[in-house]
């Protein structure tokens, strides 16, 4: 007497497994959805492009809040980290220089 009462599963795959449809939770479908003209289908930060002026001061208005009341080697260490962070090489009087900005507003 055979254990194995279960019935034969039909096989439906090339290989004889099931198909994606058959999945549960996370099945892959292969028709995409189309956007809408005015519907975001990209990350915000590729969709306009930001010249390093810009970027610059985006990270001086931040470190101006977050240690604007520090020394003005603590503000250049924290503008050496975040300009090193976003890919910029300002240069050590450029930082000093923009740290002087920070302390003295």
């Amino acid at each position: 007497m055979s254990d194995d009462t279960r019935a034969p599963q039909p096989s439906s795959g090339p290989g004889g497994g099931a198909d994606a449809a058959d999945s549960v939770g996370g099945a892959v479908h292969q028709d995409r959805k189309l956007s809408h003209p005015d519907e975001q289908s990209e990350p915000a930060m590729d969709m306009h492009a930001t010249d390093d002026t810009a970027r610059i001061q985006g990270v001086v208005v931040q470190t101006r809040a977050d240690v604007g009341d520090k020394s003005e080697e603590r503000i250049a260490d924290v503008l050496r980290q975040r300009f090193l962070d976003i890919g910029l090489d300002l240069g050590d009087d450029r930082i000093r220089a923009l740290a002087a900005e920070v302390a003295g507003s």
